[in-house]
């Protein structure tokens, strides 16, 4: 059920980049898969506290150096939400 509701997601995300005539982005989320998101989460945690075991944990990875491979350096400046 969660994959299917993804994949609408995905396909709605993307028809809509296209009609705002943003190609580029198109491709991007169409070649966005599911398990970049869990990536992302361990990523987010190691980012948040500052500590790759606690991704490690989150992840569930006995090895430090298995983490490292997920874990994802972001490009830009993080902003916070204006709301």
């Amino acid at each position: 059920m969660l994959r299917g509701r993804f994949e609408k997601a995905r396909r709605l995300a993307a028809e809509a980049a296209e009609a705002a005539g943003s190609n580029d982005m198109a491709t991007d989320i169409k070649n966005f898969q599911f398990r970049d998101l869990r990536a992302k989460a361990g990523s987010d945690k190691a980012e948040a506290t500052g500590s790759m075991i606690e991704a490690q944990k989150l992840l569930g990875h006995t090895s430090p150096s298995t983490t490292e491979i997920y874990v994802r350096h972001r490009r830009g400046a993080l902003v916070k939400p204006t709301r």
